[in-house]
C-alpha cells in the first residue's frame, strides 16, 4: 500500500491493453482485461506493423530493452501512434540513472525501473485520473468560464517550485537539474517543507537524506491533503531500498547518480505532472464555488448544463466510458414531493449530501427547470451515492 494520505485509486478508470517494451505489469484486478491481449511494441515495431486501435490503459517502456541503434526509430514511430490515440493516455518511461533521455516523447513519468508491478499498476490509476480531471477542468472552463475576482489558494498561486527538502549538501544539483523557469527551494525537514509548500505553489518535491528521515517526510507532506497527489521524488544510494521508498509514498526513486540529462527529464516530467494538477485542482474549486453560487438565483442555466453534458459524454466515450447522471429528486428516493415551502431545504440537504459524497471532478449543481443533480464518472460513484442519500433521507426527512 501507499503512504499515508496518497491519492490513491484502487481501479483503473478506464480498461484496455497495456502497449509494453520489455515490462508488463501483472494485472490486480480479475476483472481487468485478459493479459493475451497486451501489446508487446517492439515486434509490431521491426514489422512495420500498427498496434490495434483498441484504447491502452496504458504504455509502459523500458527503455534498457531497446537497443540504442533502434532508439530513434522506435520513439519517432511510438509518437506517431500516440499522436494518433483520441485522448491522452499515461506513458511511461522505465530507467536507470545512467541511461539516455528518451527524445520527443512528454511522458506522464520516467521512474527506477525496478518499481513494483502493484505500485506500477496504483500509479496508472492514479494518472488515469489525473488526466481525466484535468479534462474536466478544460470543459468547465470552457463551458462556464471564468470567475471574476477568485481568488486561489496560496498553494495553488505562483509559478512552477520544485521543493527539496533534506540535508545532503546537493541543492545546488538540484538547482542545475532544473529548467531555469522552476523555483528551488530547500527545507530541512518535513515541517519546514509543509509551512513553505503553504505559502506558493510548488508542482513536485524531492526527499535528500537518509531512507528512514525520507521516509518520515514523506508521509508528514501526503499526510496533508492539500499536497497528498504532488509528484514526490525519494534519492537512494542502495537498490535494497526502492520498493521501500516507494511502497511508502515515492512516486519516482531515484537511485544512485543520475546522469545530468536524465535528471533533468525526470525532474521535468514531475513537474509538469503536478503543475498540470495543481491548474485542475485550481479550475474544479473555481467553478465549484461558481456552481455554489448558481443556487442562489435559482440554479444553472439549463442549455448551458446541457453543452456540459454533451462535451463531457463525448469526451468519456473516447475512454470508452459511460457518464451517470443522478436527478437527486424525491421520487427517485421513494420520498413524498415536498411542499413549495420545503423544496428549497430539502434540495439544499439533496445538493449538500451529492457535493460531500461525491469527488471533486464530478459535478453537482442545481439546474433550473430540473432540480439537483449529479454528474458521475463511474456507475460505482452512483451506488455510493444513493446509499449515502438514503441514509441522511431516513433521518432528516422521514423521521421527524
Amino acid at each position: 500500500m501507499m503512504g499515508i494520505g496518497m491519492d490513491v485509486e484502487t481501479s483503473l478508470s478506464w480498461r484496455g491493453p497495456y502497449w509494453y517494451v520489455g515490462r508488463c505489469p501483472i494485472r490486480q484486478n480479475s476483472n481487468d482485461i485478459a493479459r493475451d491481449q497486451d501489446i508487446a511494441l517492439l515486434g509490431l515495431f521491426e514489422r512495420s506493423i500498427s498496434p490495434p486501435d483498441q484504447l491502452p490503459a496504458a504504455i509502459i517502456i523500458d527503455i534498457q530493452q531497446i537497443h540504442p541503434e533502434n532508439r530513434p526509430g522506435f520513439f519517432e514511430w511510438l509518437t506517431d501512434h500516440v499522436r494518433r490515440l483520441p485522448c491522452d493516455v499515461p506513458l511511461y518511461i522505465l530507467t536507470g540513472s545512467q541511461d539516455a533521455p528518451v527524445e520527443g516523447l512528454r511522458p506522464i513519468a520516467i521512474l527506477e525501473r525496478s518499481v513494483p508491478d502493484d505500485i506500477l499498476v496504483m500509479l496508472i490509476c492514479i494518472h488515469q485520473r489525473a488526466l481525466m480531471r484535468s479534462e474536466e477542468a478544460r470543459i468547465r472552463r470552457r463551458v462556464f468560464g471564468r470567475v471574476p475576482g477568485f481568488g486561489a489558494a496560496p498553494h495553488y498561486s505562483g509559478g512552477s517550485g520544485l521543493m527539496v527538502v533534506g540535508v545532503s549538501g546537493r541543492f545546488l544539483e538540484w538547482q542545475a537539474a532544473s529548467d531555469h523557469n522552476v523555483e528551488v527551494v530547500g527545507a530541512f525537514d518535513g515541517n519546514m517543507a509543509t509551512e513553505f509548500m503553504a505559502q506558493r505553489a510548488f508542482d513536485a518535491v524531492v526527499i535528500d537524506s537518509n531512507v528512514e528521515d525520507t521516509i518520515d517526510y514523506m508521509q508528514q507532506i501526503r499526510r496533508d491533503a492539500r499536497f497528498a497527489s504532488l509528484p514526490v521524488l525519494a534519492v537512494c544510494e542502495y537498490q535494497e531500498d526502492v520498493v521501500a521508498l516507494f511502497r511508502n509514498g515515492a512516486s519516482d526513486v531515484l537511485l544512485g547518480r543520475n546522469r545530468p540529462e536524465t535528471l533533468n527529464r525526470r525532474l521535468a516530467s514531475a513537474i509538469r505532472l503536478g503543475k498540470r494538477r495543481r491548474l485542475a485542482d485550481r479550475v474544479l474549486s473555481e467553478s465549484h464555488m461558481w456552481l455554489r453560487q448558481q443556487i442562489t438565483i435559482g440554479g444553472l442555466d439549463q442549455q448551458r448544463y446541457e453543452a456540459y453534458l454533451e462535451t463531457t459524454a463525448n469526451a468519456m466515450a473516447a475512454r470508452g466510458l459511460d457518464l451517470w447522471e443522478m436527478h437527486l429528486t424525491p421520487e427517485n428516493f421513494n420520498l413524498p414531493a415536498p411542499t413549495p415551502e420545503d423544496a428549497a431545504e430539502l434540495n439544499g440537504t439533496l445538493l449538500s449530501v451529492a457535493d460531500a459524497t461525491s469527488r471533486d471532478e464530478d459535478l453537482v449543481c442545481l439546474v433550473k427547470g430540473v432540480g439537483p443533480v449529479a454528474v458521475l464518472k463511474n456507475e460505482a460513484g452512483t451506488l455510493r451515492l444513493q446509499k449515502r442519500i438514503h441514509s441522511i433521507l431516513a433521518h432528516t426527512v422521514i423521521n421527524p
